[in-house]
């Protein structure tokens, strides 16, 4: 499988990414407007990968999921090249009795199998990975994930 994107330069540091018949705008970061950084969109592509693996293999556990939410923080280092030292990641599954086991499995899954960004990151990157299961009356349970990827 391969995938072409067509970047056109528009102005300054602003460009277009076309994939087929969707585009995206790229600029610098003194630039933005309503346009994205390419270091954005690259959490962007790790929490949405890895959200679509997580939320299907929780469906394939039947477990019964109301909200599911990921937040994802990047830290770049001071010095160029200006890439990311290390990614906190909080998943929050919101739903009536969801397994603690069942979550934890999801997320080992998308992180050592399923996940082409993560795949792309392993042991370059840092990762903080957390989860909260919320349910009902019941306060919101947090958890680190103990992950074996550096």
């Amino acid at each position: 499988m391969s995938v072409s994107v067509n970047l056109t330069w528009d102005s300054g540091l602003k460009f277009d990414a076309q994939i087929n018949d969707r585009t995206i705008q790229l600029n610098s970061v003194d630039q933005m407007g309503p346009a994205f950084t390419p270091m954005e969109l690259f959490l962007v592509s790790l929490a949405g990968c890895t959200a679509m693996d997580v939320r299907w293999i929780l469906d394939r556990q039947r477990q019964k999921v109301e909200r599911f939410q990921i937040f994802v923080n990047g830290k770049r280092r001071d010095e160029e090249p200006r890439a990311y030292e290390s990614i906190d990641l909080e998943y929050v599954v919101r739903g009536e009795n969801i397994r603690k086991d069942a979550v934890e499995r999801a997320i080992r899954l998308s992180q050592e199998k399923y996940c082409s960004v993560m795949a792309m990151v392993r042991g370059s990157v840092k990762l903080n990975i957390r989860f909260r299961i919320s349910g009902g009356n019941k306060p919101d349970e947090k958890f680190e994930y103990k992950t074996v990827i550096p």
